[in-house]
């Protein structure tokens, strides 16, 4: 016999064999147990649905985090960016600031100097008069 047929003949066959033998007690401890099997499926499903949904939302709040820390790290580089263009700046300007003192000093000793060479007698005296002036201080102090 094939054994496709053997196992359809096995339970065909199960039910009158097994009715004899059980019970009125026995079915209805069967029945009992069975709702019981059936309510803990129905809370573990239960629970499954709650961790899921659990889940989805921790998956989504690492979703925004993450996209919270890119936006986060991109504004510290424009930043860094940003500091290190005005730190080039300012070296800039201090440069420039240096170098305005220096043509200042250049421009007040040129102007001087042509002063002096349109005003020869009065450059002549009045050197000589911060000439005496200092002297006086020096002995002075």
């Amino acid at each position: 016999m094939n054994q496709s047929k053997l196992v359809l003949l096995v339970a065909a066959t199960m039910p009158m064999i097994l009715g004899g033998c059980a019970t009125t007690g026995s079915v209805k401890r069967a029945q009992a147990s069975a709702d019981q099997a059936m309510t803990r499926a129905n809370e573990g499903f239960d629970a499954a649905g709650k961790a899921q949904s659990s889940a989805d939302a921790a998956g989504s709040a690492a979703q925004r985090a993450q996209a919270s820390a890119d936006a986060a790290a991109a504004a510290a580089q424009g930043a860094g960016a940003s500091a290190q263009g005005a730190l080039a700046t300012a070296q800039a300007a201090q440069a420039g600031t240096a170098r305005i003192g220096g043509l200042e000093t250049r421009l007040r000793r040129l102007e001087h100097w042509k002063w002096a060479q349109t005003h020869k007698k009065k450059a002549h005296k009045h050197r000589h008069h911060h000439a005496a002036k200092s002297a006086t201080q020096a002995k002075g102090t």
